[in-house]
């Protein structure tokens, strides 16, 4: 069995690209080509741009009249992947996230489709996350799926920075997951907070080990590389 990517937002062609040629498979720009056959397609896999309101620049209906137009010339299809930040978060105002809003819609319609996402970020101490952010570098082909509690999104941009910092031109660590490993094996994750420097923007300030206010304890950070991307992903119920 096959998959099919589909990409809109032109700064996801290279990453939606390779993600297809990992899988031997092809990818489209779904909104300037209309729906290609594929033998053997079971699966669908979206990347683009998401919040709590839209993905890939569509509303909840648009995008199920888009997965519906796939599937007409793919009668096999039998799961659709989105892989996006925020998906599935309410960022601190909206009532749902854009996941749940899909899904229940989808069920309707579809009701054996298989719909998958990647998880719902939750911190260290069990707290859902309003907001995340799936960043992505080229050269190393690597991945960091980030998210934390509260409204604002200040944080989990800090925690983004937590990480680069490991990385060129300011770190050694090439990619996100080596970076991530860097920050584990020196324990700095479990040894620093949330502060604020002279200019009142967030950055890590040291703290005792395993303060209740430590990074891992309110922040949720996955990393890995292209390969291991829709293995993240879980189905939504």
């Amino acid at each position: 069995m096959s998959i099919i990517v589909l990409w809109s937002d032109n700064d996801h062609k290279k990453r939606a690209e390779l993600l297809a040629k990992t899988y031997g498979a092809n990818a489209y720009k779904f909104d300037e080509v209309k729906p290609v056959s594929v033998l053997g397609t079971n699966a669908l896999v979206f990347w683009g741009h998401g919040d709590a309101t839209s993905f890939c620049h569509l509303n909840v209906d648009a995008f199920l009249d888009v997965v519906s137009s796939w599937m007409k010339v793919n009668k096999n299809v039998n799961t659709v992947e989105m892989i996006s930040c925020n998906l599935r978060h309410r960022q601190g105002t909206h009532p749902d996230s854009y996941t749940m809003k899909v899904v229940t819609k989808l069920k309707k319609a579809h009701g054996s489709i298989c719909f998958k996402a990647l998880p719902v970020a939750v911190s260290g101490m069990g707290v859902m996350a309003e907001n995340s952010i799936l960043k992505w570098q080229p050269a190393s082909q690597t991945w960091a799926y980030v998210g934390t509690p509260g409204k604002e999104d200040k944080y989990m941009w800090a925690v983004c920075h937590m990480l680069e910092d490991q990385m060129p031109p300011r770190g050694t660590n090439d990619g996100y997951v080596r970076a991530h490993n860097a920050l584990l094996a020196s324990n700095f994750m479990n040894t620093h907070k949330f502060g604020k420097n002279e200019i009142g923007n967030i950055v890590m300030v040291p703290c005792s080990l395993n303060n209740i206010l430590c990074v891992s304890k309110n922040a949720s950070v996955m990393t890995g590389t292209i390969g291991t991307l829709r293995w993240m992903l879980e189905e939504i119920k």
